[in-house]
């Protein structure tokens, strides 16, 4: 019989995340529901459940080998429907109304094939019902193998009326509210890490936008789908100084996320590409290792530098640098667990008229912690957030479900280490494209 298991997690990606350790990456999915739970407290929250039928695939479903009974097949392929593969960066494939095409579009992800597979080898159909008794007639009675090849093609009867109900069922729901054409392309956008809820309203929409047709031409659908993610993403422009017109420009995060490194690049730019007056202040004076790599930074392109310890040396750090057109200040990281911390830095910026506060958010960080960032650090309103390390995330949806679900716009995304290169204005196309895994990045 199949190896059929039910998975539960609490996202969707993690249901996904589940199935692939437990079945492999051939895995098929066979249905996908959302469970509420009830709280055992009136005054919790109920939440859902994600919940996954998978079947094994032909790598990780093998009979097992039988003494007493003679060994049978099954058909390879029953009906085509729901498969799970692990993506690795392609666009989808052509063979599928629902699947990009590779000659149409950069590398990409690979879609997924969507098929439910019985886990035997051979190919014949079921209909056959070919003998498959190999036992010569010295060995067994005539009858006995009578009664074997019978009771085998019972049961391959049974197999089949059961694949066909399974399949049946997800053709006509392989998710809610998610169309079985579109399943492929909803499970790329999960593998590329945007939440669940907003994954299924951009297929909602995709479904509403398509007509039959379009669905016929997989660089339709491609289109379709990047306009929705880019319309989700919001931009803020880059920074701009006006000669004469002083610009305070400060960066804030939590620990980790490469704020000395991103502003050592900001700096160096406008510097030397653009050639403004510019100094640096620091007040990241819980890591002595972060004041001294800014401090090579300003020494090495020639820019003042000051390190303050208490809000009273910010205001009057921000005073000695007033001739200059801007002033770009690195902060220390706090944990958003630290409300104590945070209140601390919002004490910094409130002695001083800032201009524009970039969150810096890390593009390997999970939803949960990044909504959670978000929040605590609205104390300092930041204007925009600039996301770094995103050649380092597996998957870039963080980028749209920050700005689609929680509301922020973006200004700088930053793509490596090298100073000042690895930068570059949160352009919405651009930044969609590699959402979706249409353009990389270059290394």
């Amino acid at each position: 019989m199949p190896d059929i298991k039910t998975f539960r997690a609490e996202t969707m990606n993690e249901a996904l995340h589940l199935v692939r350790q437990e079945l492999g990456p051939d895995a098929f999915i066979l249905h996908t529901r959302q469970i509420p739970i009830k709280s055992l407290f009136p005054w919790q929250k109920e939440r859902v459940e994600t919940e996954i039928v998978a079947l094994a695939g032909e790598e990780t479903a093998s009979p097992k080998p039988q003494q007493s009974k003679p060994s049978y097949s099954t058909p390879q392929q029953i009906a085509p429907e729901a498969s799970l593969r692990q993506r690795s960066h392609q666009p989808p494939a052509s063979n599928s109304r629902s699947r990009f095409s590779a000659e149409n579009s950069k590398p990409a992800s690979r879609a997924t094939e969507n098929r439910i597979h019985t886990p035997t080898s051979a190919t014949k159909p079921l209909a056959s019902k070919q003998p498959i008794l190999e036992r010569s007639t010295s060995e067994t009675p005539k009858t006995e193998s009578a009664r074997l090849e019978k009771l085998v093609n019972e049961r391959l009867d049974a197999l089949q009326n059961m694949v066909e109900q399974l399949t049946q069922q997800v053709q006509s729901s392989a998710s809610p509210n998610i169309p079985p054409e579109l399943f492929d392309v909803y499970t790329e956008l999960i593998d590329s890490d945007i939440e669940d809820d907003l994954a299924r309203e951009l297929i909602t929409r995709l479904r509403h936008r398509c007509s039959q047709e379009d669905l016929e031409h997989p660089e339709r659908i491609r289109a379709y789908l990047l306009g929705m993610v880019e319309s989700q993403i919001n931009s803020r422009e880059a920074i701009k100084v006006t000669p004469g017109q002083q610009k305070v420009v400060a960066l804030v995060g939590p620990t980790g996320v490469g704020k000395t490194t991103t502003i050592a690049k900001l700096a160096a730019n406008f510097r030397l590409r653009d050639n403004i007056r510019m100094g640096l202040i620091t007040v990241d004076t819980y890591r002595i290792a972060a004041v001294e790599q800014l401090r090579t930074y300003a020494d090495i392109i020639d820019l003042p530098m000051k390190v303050v310890t208490t809000p009273r040396e910010m205001k009057q750090a921000v005073e000695e640098l007033s001739q200059m057109d801007l002033i770009l200040i690195d902060t220390a990281g706090r944990s958003p667990q630290d409300d104590l911390r945070i209140q601390e830095l919002k004490n910094y910026l409130n002695e001083i008229v800032v201009d524009e506060v970039h969150l810096v958010l890390s593009a390997t960080t999970g939803y949960r912690h990044l909504k959670k960032t978000v929040e605590k650090f609205s104390a300092v309103k930041p204007t925009s957030v600039i996301f770094t390390k995103l050649d380092e995330a597996p998957g870039l949806g963080s980028l749209v479900n920050v700005c689609g679900k929680l509301g922020q716009s973006l200004s700088y995304l930053t793509t490596g280490q090298n100073v000042p290169n690895d930068i570059e204005p949160a352009e919405p196309t651009r930044t969609a494209n590699l959402v979706l895994g249409y353009e990389q990045i270059e290394t």
